[in-house]
């Protein structure tokens, strides 16, 4: 469903599931061919299987017989940038096959000195290229002080010839575009998960040019899932080579080994999204939240959720993920990602948000020993205060507060959330959490959860 808010849209609630129920398939990709991009470039030296090759060729070359050299994978681009002691080796690779999938293509990227000495080497394992695939490959490497790169080369083993599935690449990234965040420059867009299944771990590839088509940076990243015949947002980081203006940005997703796919059952449900909604301020700010039911009597671990925000031309402004790391059985959370700031420029438009139900666990402990109480908007309007109250007859190293904030009509029109510090046995702390809100004070009302990281210490 599609919920309009008259500050800004409200897209799709998915509520997804990953359970213990839940049957893990190796990933299958059964989706439609798409023609990938075309992009010329300078003459380039690699090498494959050992043999120098130079490269004059566009990024979607038209298979020719090759008797010297029969590798089907061809190095369509290869540059690198380098800033410091930190180097960034960004390529294209091309299936030229039509008819198998290379499966496992191992490649070794290299970073020489200008006396052709190696300072830095890693390999890479490109788990699918599908036929007629150009996929993207961005290497990072850390160089000792001192260390300046002359020339990164490409060593190509070509992999394994799969002519038994006959697929093409399920997941498809468009609307790719830049954004300057708190953090630096952002490559993001959409990827859409064409296939049945519902994709983890998948790695992503981005390459940003400046208006001459020359390569100018890029970054990587990984996605924890990606919902079957669905779309989210994704961001990653990147570094851009000083003075240079972004003209267009490529993203390509990879399927890895640590990558599954999950097949869907009655257990999607076990999470409710009993009511949701996003606002944004005019200060660049986007906040609200979600009231969550765990359905089941089982504790729920690591319940995922992503976060898209867009403007008006469907361009990715901000994408978000996390973990809400426990649900107990049966219990009613109130949730909120915190407060997000947008980049300078875009006008939130929309907001979708979706929700991965978590696997079935166990925890350390048998019950929940917190409460949140006495939740309040603070005076200035910018922070709240909870109360939490530690039941339990151990210390706990750290908690998380949501607060989600409601109008007269019950509506969510704020929220925040913030991690506190230890708390005492059989004691109680007061948290402030910052908030985004809008409407006035004396109407709204405070709705507060606390909840257990995963990763915390009980006891001394």
């Amino acid at each position: 469903m599609k919920i309009k808010s008259s500050l800004i849209l409200l897209g799709l609630v998915l509520a997804l599931g990953l359970s213990a129920c839940g049957r893990m398939a190796p990933a299958d990709p059964t989706a439609t061919p798409v023609p990938p991009t075309t992009t010329f470039n300078q003459p380039t030296v690699v090498f494959v299987d050992g043999t120098p090759q130079v490269v004059v060729e566009p990024a979607n070359p038209t298979p020719t017989p090759d008797l010297v050299n029969p590798n089907p994978v061809r190095i369509t681009e290869l540059d690198y940038v380098q800033t410091g002691s930190e180097l960034r080796i960004i390529a294209k690779l091309f299936n030229t096959l039509t008819d198998a999938i290379l499966r496992d293509v191992q490649v070794e990227v290299l970073a020489l000195d200008a006396n052709g000495n190696r300072i830095a080497n890693e390999v890479r394992t490109v788990r699918y290229l599908f036929p007629r695939e150009t996929t993207g490959l961005v290497q990072d490497f850390s160089l000792l002080p001192g260390l300046q790169a002359g020339s990164v080369e490409l060593r190509v083993k070509e992999g394994l010839k799969d002519r038994q599935l006959r697929y093409s690449q399920p997941l498809v990234v468009n609307n790719a575009s830049w954004v300057e965040a708190e953090d630096g420059i952002r490559l993001n867009g959409w990827i859409t998960n064409t296939d049945p299944y519902t994709y983890t771990k998948i790695e992503l590839n981005a390459i940003a040019y400046n208006a001459n088509g020359l390569i100018i940076g890029g970054g990587r990243g990984v996605i924890d899932f990606v919902p079957e015949k669905d779309r989210t947002g994704v961001s990653i980081r990147a570094d851009i080579t000083a003075d240079q203006e972004i003209a267009l940005v490529e993203i390509y997703p990879w399927i890895t080994a640590q990558s599954a796919s999950l097949e869907g059952g009655s257990w999607w449900q076990n999470i409710e999204v009993r009511q949701w909604n996003f606002i944004a301020d005019d200060y660049l700010h986007v906040s609200g939240g979600a009231l969550l039911r765990n359905r089941t009597d089982r504790l729920l671990k690591e319940t995922y959720y992503l976060l898209t925000v867009t403007s008006s031309s469907d361009q990715v402004c901000l994408a978000k993920q996390g973990y809400i790391d426990l649900i107990w059985p049966n219990q009613e959370l109130v949730f909120s990602p915190g407060v997000l700031e947008l980049p300078v420029g875009c006008t939130a438009q929309q907001v979708d948000l979706i929700i991965v139900p978590g696997e079935f666990g166990e925890f350390q402990l048998g019950y929940d020993p917190l409460e949140a109480s006495m939740p309040v908007i603070n005076e200035a309007g910018d922070s709240a205060s909870v109360n939490v109250i530690n039941n339990l007859n151990a210390d706990l190293s750290s908690t998380v507060v949501y607060v989600v904030i409601t109008d007269s009509t019950g509506k969510i029109v704020g929220g925040g959330s913030a991690q506190s510090g230890s708390l005492r046995a059989n004691s109680s702390i007061t948290v402030q959490i910052p908030i985004v809100f809008i409407g006035t004070i004396e109407n709204l009302k405070l709705n507060a959860s606390v909840g257990i990281p995963l990763d915390v210490t009980v006891g001394p």
